[in-house]
């Protein structure tokens, strides 16, 4: 459970950072690439069902510092795992 939630942390703090990292470097000209984000639409779907209209789709943005974030801590992860909760 302890490595799960080592993984979930880290790649949730990576989306996170790399998505910080990606708006600061915008207006920077040699690193603006970083902010690339290709969209990610799901067509939406509507049903009306009489009593209520429900509607679902999903539009995201997930930009290259995100990923290359995510990746290093797939690797990172693993090695602070033992780290925590360790008594001295």
């Amino acid at each position: 459970m302890k490595k799960f939630l080592v993984y979930l942390c880290s790649i949730v703090v990576a989306v996170i950072l790399g998505g910080v990292i990606g708006n600061l470097c915008v207006g920077i000209a040699p690193l603006s690439w970083l902010d690339y984000a290709p969209p990610l639409h799901l067509k939406t779907h509507e049903w009306n069902l009489y009593v209520a209209d429900l509607t679902f789709g999903i539009q995201s943005k997930f930009n290259i510092a995100q990923l290359l974030l995510t990746i290093i801590a797939c690797f990172v992860a693993p090695k602070i795992e033992p780290l925590i909760g360790k008594k001295k």
